[in-house]
């Protein structure tokens, strides 16, 4: 019997998860699995403490202008 390759084996599960959840599922569920969980909504609330939405669009603007995104 022939020892399947760990590249094989990724294929194989990128395959399975691509063809069962679609694209977008597929991502989100490994994102879950290889990120640390957050608390996105109080790393946004200590991130702009204090600011109103002009100065967050200011610097979402500023942004935008230095790394084209």
């Amino acid at each position: 019997m022939q020892q399947t390759s760990d590249i094989q084996v990724r294929e194989k599960g990128f395959s399975v998860l691509f063809k069962e959840l679609g694209e977008v599922d597929a991502l989100r569920f490994l994102s879950q699995i290889t990120h640390e969980k957050k608390d996105y909504m109080k790393l946004q609330d200590e991130l702009f403490k204090g600011m109103d939405v002009d100065e967050i669009y200011t610097m979402a603007k500023k942004h935008q202008k230095r790394t084209g995104r």
